[in-house]
């Protein structure tokens, strides 16, 4: 192959891990068309993480946006993507689970049902598949999560679990945790947006990184898949993990034209040359979690 059209080849995005603000109509109208062109340069069977405080306040915008993914996927047969949405959800009693179940969930699986419907007559896995990642308080009891779960699944929605130093004890659930997708383990006892975006995306380099170490095709030094971290609050993107926590934004997704913000992010890409580093920190990172062998993921 020519190396000039090597060169030239915009990375593929796999991934968009987007942290949700407070409700604002201009912006979020502004965001979702921004997506929309995003979605052109993302991978077939793509991950879209969006990040809100609670439930209440983050389905709405959840969506909103979900309506310009729903538009793509039917006009474009090929796309496949996987929507997980992480979010707080108070959870005392049966009652807090029959109304957020009725309210939020059971709406927002509807949503997608002509989504649905395509798969079921074509015999094939749904184009858009929903994953709740339940973020709990210390004070849940692990049978209000394994009622949740179970209504999860009867949905066919796939549940995971956000972990922290307060909710640990809920791993000494098995029944429940044979009903979780996925658990992200995170440091202290901190459920701030920050914090998730940091641990979903550290947990997901360390999950490649573990594939790369087992392959004879992949270096170590290569740059981790493709991906951008947005924040909706002010705009600001980012090119990885590492860009992250270092706070180098790449751009502004309200006033950056996504064919600009691919260049920025192809250049930023192929030059970065910290990614050995990067994970290790993340191996560092996810070894010193208090976790039993058991575990482990």
């Amino acid at each position: 192959m020519n190396n000039d059209f090597q060169t030239n080849l915009k990375p593929v995005l796999q991934k968009i891990f987007l942290v949700l603000g407070e409700h604002d109509r201009g912006k979020l109208e502004k965001l979702r068309l921004t997506l929309s062109n995003l979605f052109s340069y993302m991978d077939m069977k793509s991950h879209i993480y969006l990040m809100a405080e609670n439930l209440s306040s983050g389905m709405p915008q959840v969506e909103y946006i979900q309506k310009g993914i729903m538009g793509f996927l039917m006009e474009n047969l090929f796309a496949r993507y996987n929507v997980h949405f992480i979010h707080q959800a108070p959870l005392s009693t049966m009652k807090d689970i029959d109304f957020y179940y009725n309210y939020y969930y059971l709406p927002w699986k509807r949503s997608i049902h002509a989504i649905d419907l395509e798969g079921n007559v074509h015999r094939e896995t749904p184009r858009l598949i929903l994953q709740p990642v339940v973020v709990p308080d210390s004070r849940v009891e692990s049978t209000l999560l394994n009622s949740l779960f179970d209504m999860f699944r009867n949905l066919f929605l796939l549940p995971a679990l956000y972990l922290n130093k307060d909710t640990l004890f809920l791993t000494e659930d098995k029944a429940l945790l044979q009903k979780v997708h996925k658990i992200y383990y995170g440091h202290g006892n901190s459920a701030g947006a920050a914090e998730i975006v940091s641990t979903v995306c550290s947990q997901d380099i360390l999950t490649e990184s573990s594939s790369n170490a087992a392959s004879q095709t992949v270096l170590m030094t290569d740059p981790c898949p493709a991906s951008l971290i947005i924040s909706a609050q002010d705009g600001m993107v980012y090119s990885c993990m590492d860009a992250f926590f270092r706070k180098e934004n790449l751009a502004n997704i309200y006033e950056e034209h996504v064919d600009n913000l691919i260049a920025q992010y192809s250049q930023r890409h192929k030059s970065n040359s910290n990614c050995l580093e990067c994970r290790k920190q993340m191996v560092e990172w996810f070894s010193s979690l208090p976790l039993s062998q058991a575990n482990r993921v």
